[in-house]
């Protein structure tokens, strides 16, 4: 198998309005080696869980959607799969007008260090870049910032007018979105969302 070609994903979402500015195609790669406290998705963390969706077929279920603004790709860890993003992002950018925002558990400096001048062709190509583990003790409900340690970087023009207007922002939103038999949490939820849902849930019944 062509790892280039193919992408192991935790799942996607057609339409959603809370990872990103405007209505956004979001995509979450499978597979991560941070053990973050809190981790708000744990069950994308296994690099063998998901499954392998083709980057044509991502891109042709991105092409079918209407009024899209942009692509949010999030994880797990995307750069666990550096060859199957670089594509994803080129062809996103080669094919459609969407921007893109990129998130990601390692610091752009480790990402420097490990990927060089490759990184930064790769990089200009995204619109709004969000590095950096998340701290639970420094979460303090900034939007689309797991926690305040995380750095937004603005690498084009297109949203760098917003830049103090998202950083003083502190009004999350997350969306319940069912597809067949799941249903997926999207969105950075509050701190603590998980076991105070369980809480609620068990007084329920």
């Amino acid at each position: 198998m062509d790892r280039s070609e193919n992408i192991r994903i935790s799942h996607y979402v057609c339409e959603t309005e809370v990872l990103g500015p405007g209505r956004r195609f979001a995509v979450w790669f499978q597979g991560c080696n941070k053990r973050c406290e809190g981790c708000i998705n744990p069950e994308g963390r296994q690099p063998d869980g998901g499954e392998w969706v083709a980057v044509d077929e991502l891109l042709a279920k991105i092409g079918q959607q209407k009024g899209l603004q942009g692509i949010t790709i999030s994880g797990g860890e995307p750069f666990l799969q550096y060859a199957g993003l670089k594509r994803l992002i080129e062809d996103v950018k080669a094919e459609t007008k969407l921007d893109i925002m990129l998130y990601s558990g390692y610091t752009l400096k480790e990402l420097q260090d490990r990927y060089g001048s490759g990184l930064t062709v790769l990089l200009r190509q995204v619109d709004i870049f969000i590095d950096g583990e998340y701290r639970r003790e420094e979460d303090h409900g900034t939007i689309y910032r797991g926690s305040d340690n995380q750095n937004i970087y603005f690498f084009t023009e297109r949203y760098a007018s917003f830049r103090q207007q998202i950083y003083g922002t502190k009004n999350r939103d997350i969306e319940f979105l069912a597809d067949g038999e799941a249903v997926y949490l999207v969105g950075v939820p509050p701190k603590d969302f998980y076991p105070e849902l369980i809480k609620k849930i068990r007084q329920s019944v």
